[in-house]
Order: C-alpha cells, then structure tokens, then sequence
C-alpha cells in the first residue's frame, strides 16, 4: 500500500495544467495512468503455525505498481486582474480512480461495492499563465482508492485483507509555461497516506497426524505515511488535446517498520513514479 498510495497521489493534480484555468465554466480533463517503479512478490508466502516471524522478502522483483485516474480542473472565479496576470483565481478540482477485479493463480482482488472511487479538491491561483507570465498555483486535492478485499490461497491455508480502503491528502505548489505547441510545469508538494484495513489468516496443518487449525484476526488495522515529492511536466499540443509525460520522486515516508523488506527496500522508501496522459481543455 505505500507504493499503491504513491501511485494514487501521483504528482500533478492535473497534467500539464499548473495556472488556473481563468474563470467560470473553462475546463480541463486528463486522462492518465500513474505507475510506480515498485517490487511486487514473486514467490510463495510461507505460512505455518509454528516457530516465530521469519524476515523475508517474497523473491520481490522490480514491476511497475499502476493506478489509472481521470482528472478535472473547472473553473470557477477568474481572479482579481493585476498587470499581465490575474491573482486569486480558484477552481474545483474533481477525479475518479480505478481498480479491476482481479483473480491470478492464489491472488485475488475483489472491489467491495465499486471499481471506482471519486476525489475531490480545490486549486488557488497565485499567478494566472499569460504570454509573459507563468502560471503558479496551490491546490489540495484528497483522493481515494475503491474499497477492497484481497485474498491469498496456499494448499488450503488462506490470508484475508478486508475492506482496505487507502485515501491520499495531497498538497501541491506548481508553476508552468507555454510556448508555442510546448508546455513545461514542475510542482512540489507533501501527501500523507492513510490506509485501513482488517486482516485474517487460516493457517490447518497436521502436527504428529493430529490435523491442527490456527485463526487469527485483526480488526482496525491502520498505517499512515508522510511524503515529500517533487514532479515535473512536459507537454505538447495535439490539435485540441495535449500529450503529458510526468515524472516525479517521494521521498522516504515515516511509518513503523515491518519485519519483512522487499527486494531489500522497506515498505516507506522513496520512490520514483511517472505518469503518461492526455488532457483536453474547453
């Protein structure tokens, strides 16, 4: 879930955009999919009931870890006029996300009530972009994942993440400038992440031919991160849409350390992250 909050957070809250868009009923929507350059488990998860926790690291192997989104930035106050520019200037940011159901072999991944989540922000201009001024803006932008449950099967031992739901509150600071049929914007920003969830493991074995059964459950289940990022855009016109490439760092997060590392990098390391989408304004 940390990488998977890095995806969902991504880096700009709408691609190529870092100004606001300049007053009531002007809009923007991106199209996009944030990738993660993560580990993911190759191997087996041992499960037994006895002995004590082993550290292991699951034959993690290096895989992208990708969240695609839809984004929306609509106008909704021009801002006060000083000079070249506009100052103040505020729009509503709106977004959904998107999780498949999936079933691999012993993993499995079962949205509870939908494949989709609904976020939701606001953006503020500070500068409005005009063709001498860059634009810069704040925004805050809170973001979901669809409510999930995952499952993973061994012989007949099963482990149960219920109902985790992971929500991301993100901060950003961007400027940007085009030129022409280019665009560049770079922004930086803190995300903390919050993730929920219950867990239950069924473990049956058979101890000197007596068949033994362990069940354990944990309920409330809560990790929250914080991180630091930095992105930047580059962008260019495509008759009404734009093509967007972001690439972008987070910064190592404070969260309780785990037993178990991945590819030799615990749960809350910095990671890099891109995106790649389209974004059309009208």
């Amino acid at each position: 879930m940390p990488q998977a909050g890095v995806a969902l957070s991504g880096g700009n809250p709408v691609l190529g955009e870092g100004g606001t868009m300049g007053g009531w009923g002007k809009r923007a929507i991106s199209l996009r999919v944030t990738a993660v350059d993560g580990q993911l488990p190759n191997n087996a998860v041992p499960i037994s009931l006895s002995g004590s926790a082993v550290s292991s690291n699951f034959g993690a192997t290096r895989a992208p870890v990708p969240v695609p989104s839809v984004d929306a930035a609509i106008g909704l106050f021009a801002g006060i006029p000083a000079g070249l520019t506009n100052v103040g200037g505020v729009d509503l940011l709106l977004g959904a996300t998107y999780l498949p159901k999936v079933d691999e072999e012993e993993f499995s991944i079962a949205p509870q009530t939908s494949s989709f989540a609904l976020s939701y922000g606001v953006r503020v201009g500070a500068l409005q972009e005009s063709s001498l001024v860059p634009g810069v803006s704040v925004s805050y932008m809170r973001r979901k994942l669809p409510t999930v449950s995952l499952g993973y099967a061994s012989s007949n031992d099963t482990i149960s993440v219920r109902n985790l739901a992971a929500t991301s509150n993100s901060l950003r600071i961007v400027a940007s400038k085009r030129v022409a049929i280019f665009g560049l914007a770079a922004g930086v920003g803190r995300d903390q992440l919050e993730n929920t969830a219950g867990v239950e493991a069924v473990v049956n074995e058979t101890v000197l031919g007596v068949p033994q059964r362990g069940q354990v459950t944990l309920n409330a289940l809560r990790q929250t991160t914080t991180r630091n990022t930095a992105f930047v855009n580059a962008s260019v016109g495509l008759l009404l849409a734009r093509l967007v490439g972001e690439i972008g760092w987070a910064a190592a997060g404070d969260s309780d350390p785990t037993t178990n590392t991945f590819d030799g990098r615990a749960a809350n390391a910095g990671y890099r992250y891109g995106s790649l989408g389209v974004t059309v304004r009208f």
